[in-house]
C-alpha cells in the first residue's frame, strides 16, 4: 500500500485531490479568468488618464472608462468568489481524503512501530502532513497562480506600449523568482528541523501529561519541568534559526523590489520625455509597479512559509509512510479455524538483535487449555504476540488448523482469537461501545448478556448512565478490576474458537476473581485456550502447563504430573506462592 501513497508533499496533495477533480478544474478555471479580468484595471486607468489629458477633454470617453472601472471590479469579484466556493470544496475534500488515507495507513503499522513512538506525536505528524500540503495548495491556487497570470498579462500590456518595459518586467521576474526559489530551497532543511523539533516537543508534553498522576505521586514535578525544558530549548533554537534565514530572504526581496521600481519608472519617464509613450502609459506603469512590488514582496514571504509547510508535511509523511512490516501476503486466504489447533513449528525470532526463540516448537491440540508459565522475559507474551502476528517470525511457521498464519489475512486471523490482556485498554467511549467493539453488529441484548457472564452487569448498572457511561481516556474512570471485566465481556461477545488470557484476572479482588473464574470456565469450554498466568486460580483450570525459560520449553505436562517432580521448575515456582501468586525470581 505504501507504494500507492506518494511521499512527496506535492505528489501526495495531487493524490488526495484526485477524487475531487471536478472541483479542482472548476477552481483553476475560475482563478485563471479572475486573474486575467482583474488586470484590465490598468488598461482602464491608462485610457481614463489619456482621455482626461486630451485637449479638449473628451467627456464621453472619460465617462466610458470611468464606468468600466467598477464594472470590471464587480466581474472580477464575482469570479473570485466562484473560485472560493469551488476551491473550498477542493481543499476540504482533499483534506478529508488525506486524513482518512493517512490514518488507515498508520493504523496498519505493527505493534513494534507504535512501541517506539508517542501517540500524541503521531497525531501531530498526521496534522502536519495534511495541513502542510493544504496550505501549499491554497497558496498555489490563490497566490502563486494569480501572480503568474498577472506577470504574463502585464508583460503583454507594457510590451505593447513599448517593448523595453515588457523586457524589464520579464527579466526582473525571472531574477526575483529564481533568487527566491534558490534561497527557499536552502531554507527547507531548517524548516524540516523546526517541524521535527516541534513535533517531538508536542509528543513529549503529551507523554508527560498522560502520566501526570505518576509525576504527582513521585513528587517529580520539578524534574518533569526540567525534562520538558530541554525539548522547549531545542525547538526554540530550531525556530530562531529558521526565522532568521527567512528574514534575510525578505531583506534581499526589499533590495530587488527597490531596483525594479527605479528601472521601471525611470524607463517610463524617459520614454515619455522622448514622446514614445503617453501620460496614460506612465500612470499604468506606476500602477503596475505598485501592484507587483506589493505582490512580489509578499510572494517572497509566501514562498518562505511554503517552505516551512513543505518541511512540516515532508516530516509528517516520512514518519507515517514507513513500509509496513506485518502485511497480508498477496495471495492470503481467509483463515478457517474450526478445531483451533495451534502449532509453533521450529520458529526463530529475534527482537532488537536479541534471540528470543530459536528452533522453538510447541503443539496445542484443539480444545486444550494450556497455561504458559515462566519468569518475566522468558518469552511468554512474545509467543502470544507472534500468534496474533504483531510480529512475524524470521524462521519456521505458526499454524492454526494446519494453515500458516502468514498465508491468511490478518483480519480473519485476529477474529479467530479473543485476547484478554493484563493491561486493559478502553476507548474514551461508552461502556456499551467498548464491549461491542469485539462484535460491531451485536444487539443490546447480546452486549448485556456478555456483561452478565463477565460479572460486569451489576457494577455497570450502578453507574449513573449505566451502559452509556463514557469511561474516560484509556478507561481511567473505572477501576482496574472493572476494566478487566469489560475486556472479559468483549471476549464473551467475540465468541472466537481460540482464547488467549494474559494475566486476565490479575486486577480482580478475591470475590470478583472467584465469580470471574466461574465465568471463564464457561468461556473456555470447547475452545483452545492459552493462558499466561502466575495466579493459581487460573493455572489449576489448565489441562496442561508449559514452562518457558529463556525462549525454551523446560517442562511440559499436566499440572499434577509436574508437581510430582521434587526439583521441578514448575513445582519450585508453585512452592513460592504467596497469597495465590507465583513470584518472579
Amino acid at each position: 500500500m505504501s507504494g500507492d501513497i506518494p511521499k512527496s508533499p506535492i505528489r501526495f496533495g495531487i493524490f488526495a485531490s484526485k477524487p475531487h477533480k471536478k472541483w479542482v478544474i472548476a477552481a483553476l478555471v475560475a482563478v485563471f479568468i479572475a486573474s486575467i479580468s482583474d488586470r484590465f484595471f490598468v488598461l482602464v486607468l491608462k485610457n481614463l488618464t489619456d482621455a482626461i489629458a486630451t485637449q479638449p477633454v473628451k467627456i464621453d470617453e472619460v465617462w466610458k472608462w470611468a464606468i468600466a472601472y467598477p464594472l470590471i471590479y464587480v466581474i472580477g469579484q464575482t469570479i473570485w468568489r466562484a473560485s472560493g466556493f469551488t476551491g473550498m470544496r477542493w481543499m476540504m475534500g482533499a483534506q478529508s481524503t488525506a486524513y482518512q488515507t493517512l490514518y488507515e495507513y498508520l493504523s496498519q503499522h505493527s505493534k513494534e512501530y507504535f512501541n517506539n513512538r508517542f501517540a500524541g506525536s503521531l497525531t501531530n505528524k498526521i496534522s502536519n502532513a495534511v495541513n502542510g500540503f493544504v496550505n501549499l495548495f491554497q497558496r498555489a491556487l490563490w497566490r502563486f497562480l494569480p501572480l503568474f497570470f498577472t506577470l504574463i498579462v502585464y508583460i503583454i500590456f507594457t510590451g505593447v506600449s513599448d517593448w523595453r518595459l515588457g523586457i524589464i518586467i520579464a527579466i526582473w521576474a525571472v531574477v526575483f523568482l529564481g533568487a527566491n526559489a534558490y534561497l527557499v530551497n536552502k531554507l527547507r532543511p531548517y524548516s524540516y528541523e523546526f517541524a521535527e523539533s516541534l513535533s517531538t516537543l508536542k509528543g513529549r508534553i503529551v507523554d508527560s501529561l498522560s502520566n501526570i498522576s505518576l509525576v504527582h505521586e513521585y513528587a517529580y514535578i520539578g524534574g518533569e519541568h526540567g525534562y520538558i525544558e530541554r525539548f522547549v530549548k531545542k525547538q526554540h533554537k530550531a525556530g530562531l534559526r529558521n526565522w532568521l534565514y527567512f528574514e534575510w530572504v525578505l531583506v534581499m526581496n526589499g533590495i530587488l523590489i527597490a531596483l525594479f521600481m527605479f528601472f521601471m519608472i525611470g524607463t517610463a519617464i524617459y520614454l515619455l520625455q522622448q514622446k514614445i509613450i503617453t501620460i496614460g502609459v506612465v500612470v499604468m506603469v506606476v500602477a503596475i509597479v505598485g501592484e507587483l512590488s506589493s505582490s512580489f514582496f509578499f510572494i517572497g514571504s509566501e514562498m518562505s512559509r511554503s517552505s516551512q509547510d513543505y518541511g512540516e508535511a515532508q516530516e509528517g509523511l516520512d514518519e507515517i509512510l514507513h513500509k509496513h512490516i506485518v502485511v497480508d501476503d498477496p495471495k492470503a486466504k481467509e483463515l478457517r479455524a474450526t478445531k483451533g489447533k495451534i502449532s509453533f513449528e521450529s520458529i526463530d525470532f529475534k527482537y532488537d538483535n536479541q534471540n528470543i526463540f530459536e528452533n522453538f516448537s510447541l503443539n496445542i491440540p484443539g480444545g486444550e487449555k494450556a497455561g504458559l508459565v515462566g519468569r518475566s522475559g522468558a518469552g511468554k507474551t512474545t509467543l502470544v504476540s507472534l500468534l496474533l502476528r504483531h510480529f512475524d517470525v524470521q524462521g519456521g511457521a505458526i499454524k492454526i488448523d494446519g494453515q500458516n498464519i502468514h498465508k491468511v489475512t490478518l483480519d480473519t486471523l485476529r477474529r479467530a482469537i479473543a485476547f484478554v490482556p493484563q493491561d486493559t485498554s478502553l476507548f474514551h467511549r461508552s461502556i456499551f461501545d467498548n464491549i461491542r467493539y469485539s462484535k460491531p453488529d451485536a444487539t443490546k441484548e447480546e452486549v448485556v448478556d456478555a456483561a452478565k457472564k463477565a460479572q460486569a452487569d451489576k457494577f455497570i448498572r450502578r453507574l449513573k448512565r449505566g451502559y452509556g457511561t463514557v469511561v474516560g481516556e484509556r478507561g481511567v474512570k473505572l477501576s482496574g478490576g472493572q476494566r478487566q471485566r469489560i475486556a472479559i465481556a468483549r471476549a464473551f461477545l467475540k465468541d472466537s474458537p481460540i482464547l488467549v488470557l494474559d494475566e486476565a484476572t490479575s486486577s480482580l479482588d478475591s470475590e470478583s476473581e472467584k465469580a470471574i473464574q466461574e465465568s471463564l470456565a464457561v468461556l473456555m469450554r470447547g475452545r483452545t485456550v492459552i493462558a499466561i498466568a502466575h495466579r493459581l486460580s487460573t493455572l489449576k483450570e489448565m489441562s496442561r502447563i508449559v514452562v518457558i525459560e529463556e525462549g525454551k520449553i523446560v517442562e511440559d505436562g499436566r499440572p499434577e504430573d509436574l508437581l510430582k517432580k521434587i526439583k521441578g521448575f514448575f513445582k519450585n515456582l508453585w512452592d513460592h506462592q504467596v497469597s495465590g501468586f507465583i513470584l518472579d525470581e
